[in-house]
């Protein structure tokens, strides 16, 4: 099952980016490759992109200042984070922190796989908004 589509990839380990960059390549996305939250940011502005997959953290950022970039109200990707071990206590952070799913190198095919079509299956969120008179009674 193949979908066409891009990815961006925020991954600072150079094998570890390669490794996921050719499991993309089995479905036909093409990776957009940054290095900070600020790269991140001014590419999600300017380009449509399907899924993001991204270290926890950077030098100058989190993987959370990726999906804010679209607030504006424009529809937000998923943000996929890796990671070069697993760490139960990681994993439950960035789960916590808004992550959609998690992803540990080395990448298996099977893996990505699975990641991929559930983030193809549940189209992507509009950025949320606030609530205007969330706090006031509606009269019937």
């Amino acid at each position: 099952m193949n979908k066409a589509g891009r990815a961006l990839v925020a991954i600072s380990d150079r094998e570890n980016r390669e490794s996921l960059v050719q499991r993309l390549a089995d479905w036909g996305l093409e990776p957009v490759f940054c290095s900070t939250p600020a790269e991140a940011r001014a590419i999600l502005e300017s380009e449509a992109l399907d899924v993001l997959f991204c270290d926890a953290a950077f030098a100058d950022g989190s993987f959370e200042d990726l999906p804010h970039a679209t607030d504006s109200g424009r529809l937000r990707p998923r943000v996929i984070v890796c990671s070069p071990l697993y760490d139960p206590a990681v994993y439950l952070d960035v789960m916590n922190r808004g992550a959609f799913d998690f992803i540990v190198y080395p990448y298996r095919s099977e893996d990505v796989k699975w990641i991929l079509a559930t983030a193809f299956r549940r189209s992507p969120e509009p950025a949320p908004k606030p609530l205007a008179n969330w706090n006031r009674a509606v009269a019937a």
